[in-house]
């Protein structure tokens, strides 16, 4: 016959339901004094915390444009078939300086420095309105498109167009034999475009071509160049404007009462342009790209009034559960110790060290390696389809708050798995035979605690599979509850 105890072994540390919920309201309750007393502290030192919460963001920015800016040089010095000087990727590269590309006007340049420091550049000149190769159109090869090429066309425009046959005549006689000898070729290499431009430079100068009577009647083809490339003198305000003003001979008429080279040049352009409109582009702006160097200064946006109030307020949380999880921790495990035989009641000093650390290494984890290669993938797309990503901050801390805390609980299961077996549900063999499911449900479960992106997936479910074998040591080494009835033969029933 089994022996029983005189006394209730166990009558210490046996509790009623009742008694039960009292225990838990206890722990929350503490639990949640710890929470705020966190939130506190956290607030206190929220505005340190949301610069190092932004790191990650700011790096991954960085890495994003920086890559961005030598593809751009790349392909920059590529279209205009030139090497990309290893100098500006060094300066990319080492130094975190990106160019922008920038076109400025050179005549609003020199004037701004000769109105601005006259005693240092007010002899500085520059011939506008000159003809460049960009003025003239290119042609597609062996005369496909059906147009002659310019030094041909220009000497049989000679032949009926009295405004082409008045340019023939000025040019000398050498001018007129390279064109004649040009026109034989369907094709021009860089230095026979040239001769053409400065061929047409002469001209452009030549104040007879405007005040020919050969000109006068050209009607201007768009009124838009009409007014655009007039004088600022020259501009019709009137909309009960007569014909006539789209004509040449009011603008003669201007310039002659304003004599100047630059207006002459400018409008024998507009007139030789209308004279070969298949071979010379109308008059336009000239610019010169140069490129600016900036730092890649990234700054996180808030675009609301309330905005950086709710991310002082979310920082503060974030950081708080972080300081107060040891105090959270612990009030939990007091909570399953009051359960507990008081020979079991010594695991809980065992155990919560351990999931303590697992819940800071997680969220460790998520912090030091897993935004960066989240956000550098996620770029990636940015990147692909030409959209510069502009994140706003409240959208990153909500990122921030949900990724880490979905690692620190998923942390927590090689516990799990030690409880369950002690528990007698599955044993470490079971565990181990059914290893293959377990990694399927934990890419599952990793899926649905990170952002849908496959990079934070397998960061969660790559470590899981590690300490997924570890709660199997676990299951194994680790020691079990003893048995106080076996220990004093009582049949505890």
């Amino acid at each position: 016959m089994a022996k029983r105890p005189n006394d209730d072994l166990f009558e210490a540390s046996t509790m009623s339901f009742g008694e039960h919920l009292e225990e838990l309201r206890t722990t929350l309750v503490r639990a949640m004094i710890g929470l705020m007393i966190g939130f506190g502290i956290g607030l206190a030192f929220a505005n340190p915390i949301v610069g190092i919460i932004q790191e990650p963001l700011k790096k991954s920015l960085t890495a994003y444009y920086e890559d961005k800016a030598k593809e751009d040089l790349i392909e920059e010095y590529r279209s205009k078939e030139q090497e990309t000087p290893p100098e500006m990727l060094q300066m990319i590269e080492e130094h975190g300086l990106v160019p922008e590309f920038i076109r400025i006007e050179p005549s609003g340049v020199i004037e701004a420095l000769r109105v601005g420091d006259p005693d240092r550049f007010g002899d500085l000149q520059y011939r506008e309105h000159r003809y460049f190769t960009s003025d003239l159109k290119p042609r597609a090869p062996a005369g496909e498109d059906g147009i002659e090429p310019f030094g041909r066309a220009f000497e049989e425009a000679a032949k009926n167009n009295p405004a082409a046959k008045l340019m023939w005549d000025e040019l000398t006689p050498e001018d007129r034999q390279r064109l004649q000898q040009l026109g034989k070729k369907n094709e021009l290499d860089d230095q026979e475009v040239k001769e053409i431009i400065e061929i047409l430079n002469t001209l452009a100068g030549n104040s007879k071509l405007h005040a020919s009577d050969a000109f006068g009647q050209i009607k201007i083809q768009s009124r838009q160049q009409f007014d655009l490339w007039s004088p600022a003198t020259w501009t019709m305000t009137d909309p009960s404007v007569e014909p006539r003003q789209h004509t040449v001979d009011v603008l003669r008429e201007r310039v002659n009462k304003n004599p100047d080279p630059l207006l002459t040049r400018r409008l024998n352009k507009l007139l030789i342009a209308e004279v070969f409109p298949d071979h010379l582009y109308r008059p336009q702006k000239k610019f010169v790209q140069l490129p600016i160097w900036k730092p890649t200064e990234i700054r996180v946006q808030s675009l609301g009034a309330h905005e950086a109030f709710m991310i002082w307020l979310k920082a503060g949380f974030v950081s708080g559960l972080v300081f107060a999880s040891p105090w959270i921790f612990w009030q939990v495990w007091a909570f399953v110790a009051a359960g507990l035989y008081p020979h079991e009641r010594k695991y809980v000093h065992v155990f919560l060290p351990i999931s303590l650390a697992l819940f800071l290494g997680g969220v460790g984890l998520a912090f030091t390696f897993v935004f960066e290669p989240v956000l550098a993938f996620l770029f990636s797309f940015n990147k692909a389809m030409e959209i510069d990503p502009d994140p706003r901050i409240s959208e990153w801390m909500s990122f921030v708050l949900f990724l880490p805390l979905g690692f620190g609980v998923a942390f927590q299961l090689p516990l799990v798995m030690l409880f369950i077996n002690r528990l007698g549900i599955l044993s470490e063999e079971m565990f181990l035979k059914n290893w293959r499911i377990a990694i399927l449900v934990i890419f599952v479960i990793s899926m649905l605690l990170t952002p849908a992106d496959p990079i934070s997936m397998l960061l969660m479910a790559v470590p899981l599979t590690v300490l997924y074998f570890l709660g199997i040591g676990m299951c194994r080494w680790m020691p079990r509850f003893g048995n106080p009835f076996a220990e004093e033969g009582v049949d505890p029933v």
